[in-house]
């Protein structure tokens, strides 16, 4: 199977989920009021861990998930589900858009709706709701948008196949590292492919840059925009101007719109 779980799951309700967080929150608040802020991530799980189960609750700590394609495998890991609802836990000055990125994406790759993200390290429990509708159904049900896109060599025409088949197996919705990943194992490994290359102008040097290389003269770029993509695109222009290369190819996951675009040198 493409993305496999070590442990079962089954999808609960909104009603469910928020019955079983007041429990949670409840031992979590106790945890901060009597251990304080300042032990890492892992002192927090395993106490909130102890401390549902005791409680009756059904709990599994480091839940892999992992995300193959032929021989390539990717594995991540769910700090807490407890009784079918992912918790990850932080020890950080604060939550950002990156923690909340990282929930979603375990939400989509289990199948799951609901999570909560929880931050120790505030002077109290700072924690955020995530949540999503998207069934893996939904998310292979994309569309590609292929106008612009230029076979130029063998390679590139594999680039565009092998993507597709990676959105095949695990949908659409996830975090682009997860392709850049797979991607740079079937081309060899990070040191094949990820590259430094020089930056000029046509006057001078100005310094060297890494970029994910499909060829020696056709970079690659896989990006998630969902806004202004044609601001994007601009700037793809301007960057290849001051290198050597002939062409970037460029792939956007816009949700359930996957835009490839050959973009080459004037």
């Amino acid at each position: 199977m493409p993305i496999n779980l070590s442990t079962q799951i089954q999808t609960i309700s909104y009603e469910s989920f928020h019955t079983l967080d007041y429990q949670v929150m409840g031992i979590a608040f106790s945890i901060h009021r009597e251990m304080g802020r300042f032990w890492n991530e892992k002192i927090y799980q395993n106490e909130l861990s102890y401390r549902c189960q005791k409680a009756g609750l059904d709990v599994a700590s480091e839940v892999a998930i992992e995300a193959s394609h032929q021989d390539f495998c990717k594995s991540y890991f769910i700090d807490l589900l407890i009784n079918n609802a992912i918790y990850e836990l932080k020890a950080a000055r604060s939550l950002t858009k990156e923690h909340e990125k990282q929930t979603i994406n375990y939400l989509m790759l289990t199948g799951l709706n609901y999570a909560k993200l929880l931050n120790f390290r505030s002077p109290s429990v700072q924690y955020r709701f995530v949540s999503t509708n998207l069934t893996p159904e939904k998310r292979h049900n994309f569309t590609v948008i292929d106008d612009d896109w230029r076979n130029l060599d063998e390679k590139s025409i594999w680039l565009k196949k092998m993507l597709l088949g990676l959105l095949s197996d695990w949908g659409a919705f996830l975090e682009v590292t997860l392709f850049y990943d797979a991607l740079t194992y079937f081309l060899g490994g990070e040191d094949e492919v990820l590259k430094s290359i020089e930056v000029c102008n046509s006057m001078h040097h100005i310094g060297a840059q890494k970029v994910h290389l499909l060829s020696s003269d056709v970079a690659f770029k896989i990006t998630s925009i969902t806004k202004n993509e044609q601001y994007y695109e601009k700037h793809l222009y301007r960057f290849i101007q001051y290198t050597s290369l002939k062409a970037i190819e460029w792939i956007n996951m816009n949700h359930d719109k996957i835009l490839f675009k050959t973009i080459l040198k004037h």
